[in-house]
């Protein structure tokens, strides 16, 4: 009797787990990777607009000595437009550059005094609408360059209402301490 010898097949289980590992799992690795990238950038800047509509509802705010301020879109030391850098730098978004982060504000209905419609946060009325967003571009904020998703941008908007507090009157005709009304409380 003669014996055939047969070829051995005992590494073509490991070379086929690579093949597989290589061609399928590896870029479906980097695909969940890169989109979980995304939406966290997503967020990072809807969080940023956020805060911005949120100091711009205010019209104004407050100083460290307690001088009151008026917020601008862009321009002076508090603006809409320095909140959203700060907070993307804040967050990990350390690579844009200022000119990199484009940040519009408007009020999207006219204002009821004189139906105008102001293009400063401090000149908004209790209650008028306005909008931010807020657009990054995609490849200044990836971490892997696989090709799967190519967006250019990345932006979010916000909606947002003016807070301002209504006018009141301070009445100086009310007793002062050490005067002669006594209270019985």
């Amino acid at each position: 009797m003669i014996r055939q010898q047969k070829a051995s097949r005992r590494a073509v289980a490991a070379i086929e787990l690579a093949l597989v590992t290589a061609g399928i799992l590896i870029p479906l690795l980097f695909g969940v990777w890169e989109i979980g990238r995304l939406i966290q950038v997503k967020q990072i800047v809807a969080n940023g607009a956020r805060e911005a509509a949120r100091l711009a509802a205010q019209g104004y705010t407050i100083t460290a000595d307690g001088t009151p301020i008026q917020v601008y879109a862009t321009t002076t030391s508090i603006n809409v437009k320095d909140t959203v850098y700060q907070y993307l730098y804040a967050m990990g978004l350390n690579k844009l550059a200022r000119t990199d982060v484009a940040v519009t504000f408007a009020f999207t209905a006219p204002g009821a005094v004189g139906g105008a419609t102001p293009t400063e946060p401090y000149l908004g009325e209790k209650g008028q609408p306005l909008s931010v967003t807020v657009t990054v571009p995609w490849n200044k904020v990836r971490w892997i360059n696989a090709g799967i998703l190519n967006p250019s941008t990345v932006s979010a908007s916000v909606s947002w209402e003016m807070l301002r507090d209504d006018a009141f009157e301070v009445n100086t005709n009310l007793p002062k301490p050490g005067g002669t009304t006594k209270y019985n409380w």
